[in-house]
């Protein structure tokens, strides 16, 4: 597994750690436009895939059905925060399906914001299925389910109706068949599938510019498309660099990361899908990598790029607030990447 130097960690100027990572730009038709490193490697998208997953709920008819709004289908899509924002949007969701956070499958956590982790601490409280990262997935596999009539009590295990269809649905944009690669379990108790990192590139090609696929299909991922740009902070939280690049850009770059350093990005204008894992599973690597890869590309303007300066070179504080160093894409890269 052949991986390439793509970003540095420096102090003071001199480079303390690097971070390797492979990387694909790949067009709808699955054509490589550029690649860094081994893409045929197989990798676990994680919750990259979210985007991808949440098309059952757009054409199952569920999301109409339960006239789901613009912010509870992004919600779908992400891994959020645990915001004030969205535990009142997937406990208003549930009570509107009838249903509780004991329905969830994913596991009582605390609340990856922090501000809102003290609160409830602070109060006398403990973390919740409503605050997991996941929930509103898996509200909106409940959704689906509902509306097929299909069992509730096991909708997050592989041998379930909806968890084959979603893996019919990635192997359509992918252009694979998943069941041929392994599968595992994913942090939230439901599927992981595996797949080349090329294959996650096309998918994210073809969720960028769904032309190749059914109509029904493009449809319901232009809707995403759409309920993610009108709600980029759904999708993840303040300060993530998912919903500000999603924000920044007002949809022309709609992003994903998965855990273990995974991120893609969509460029529907462009038709193009970017996905890349760094090696180590180091989540404050893949932003800068992703951030190189856009800007080389030409996919950000230069009042875009100043809206995620925070993101593109991201400084590293001490515990007196004091800024001691930078994560920088790798300055054996850069030359690469101007090619």
């Amino acid at each position: 597994m052949s991986y390439e130097l793509l970003v540095e960690v420096t102090r003071n100027g001199t480079v303390e750690s690097r971070h390797f990572g492979i990387a694909v730009v790949c067009d709808v038709k699955g054509n490589v436009v550029e690649s860094w490193g081994d893409i045929k490697s197989l990798i676990f998208p994680r919750s990259a895939l979210k985007p991808m997953l949440a098309i059952h709920l757009i054409e199952s008819g569920a999301s109409d059905h339960y006239f789901l709004n613009d912010a509870e289908l992004s919600l779908a899509c992400s891994s959020h925060q645990g915001e004030d924002m969205h535990q009142k949007l997937v406990e208003s969701w549930l009570s509107r399906l009838g249903l509780t956070e004991d329905n969830l499958a994913c596991g009582a956590v605390l609340p990856e914001h922090t501000e809102s982790a003290h609160q409830l601490l602070a109060s006398g409280q403990q973390g919740c299925r409503i605050h997991h990262n996941c929930s509103g997935k898996h509200t909106g596999f409940l959704t689906t389910a509902l509306h097929l009539d299909l069992p509730l009590g096991n909708y997050h295990l592989l041998d379930h109706p909806l968890q084959q269809l979603s893996l019919d649905i990635l192997s359509d944009l992918a252009d694979i068949e998943l069941q041929q690669y392994p599968i595992g379990i994913d942090g939230c108790g439901l599927p992981a599938p595996t797949m080349p990192l090329l294959q996650l590139g096309h998918a994210a090609a073809r969720f960028a510019n769904p032309v190749d696929l059914s109509d029904y299909r493009a449809l319901a991922i232009n809707r995403l498309h759409k309920a993610i740009t009108n709600e980029p902070f759904y999708i993840a939280g303040h300060g993530s660099v998912v919903s500000e690049l999603n924000e920044v850009t007002k949809g022309s770059v709609l992003a994903k990361t998965g855990a273990e350093g995974i991120v893609i990005a969509a460029l529907p204008e462009q038709g193009l899908g970017i996905a890349l894992k760094i090696a180590d599973g180091s989540a404050r690597a893949r932003s800068v990598a992703l951030l190189a890869i856009l800007d080389h590309l030409g996919a950000l303007s230069d009042e875009e790029k100043h809206g995620l300066q925070s993101h593109i070179s991201p400084t590293i504080l001490n515990s007196r607030g004091v800024t001691v160093g930078e994560i920088r894409p790798a300055a054996s890269w850069l030359p690469a990447l101007d090619r």
